[in-house]
């Protein structure tokens, strides 16, 4: 949920170097085994990858070469940008509304899941046939 919340809150896309920064403050440091998480690099890059929570890719064009991260198709059907908000908020004792901006982004996204779901829902009622 954290490194999903990195990536959110670096505008849906973040750089390998920035998650190693969030990381490293939570004492996460790649090619040093942890105890919780085995060795991390590989969780992130492989393990989170196969199971399609996370996607790993080269940033185009970059010499040498960089890489980014993004969130994956299990993520996104697992959880939401306002339940990751929801989590990062409690753990920081405040209100998701308190991340104003991407509070935003998050309602906007469950409010546009909600129309298209009412949309879908109703469109039979409307099509003659």
């Amino acid at each position: 949920m954290n490194l999903l919340g990195v990536i959110f809150m670096k505008g849906n896309c973040a750089t390998e170097e920035k998650i190693w920064e969030f990381l490293n403050k939570m004492r996460v440091y790649a090619g040093k085994r942890h105890f919780i998480f085995g060795e991390p690099k590989k969780l992130i890059t492989e393990d989170l990858v196969k199971l399609k929570y996370l996607e790993y890719r080269q940033v185009p064009n970059s010499n040498p070469a960089s890489y980014e991260f993004l969130w994956g198709p299990r993520a996104h059907a697992e959880t939401s940008k306002m339940k990751v908000l929801e989590f990062w908020a409690k753990i920081n004792h405040t209100v998701p509304s308190a991340f104003h901006s991407w509070y935003e982004e998050a309602l906007g996204g469950r409010i546009r899941w909600s129309v298209f779901g009412f949309l879908i829902s109703f469109t039979p009622c409307f099509i003659k046939f």
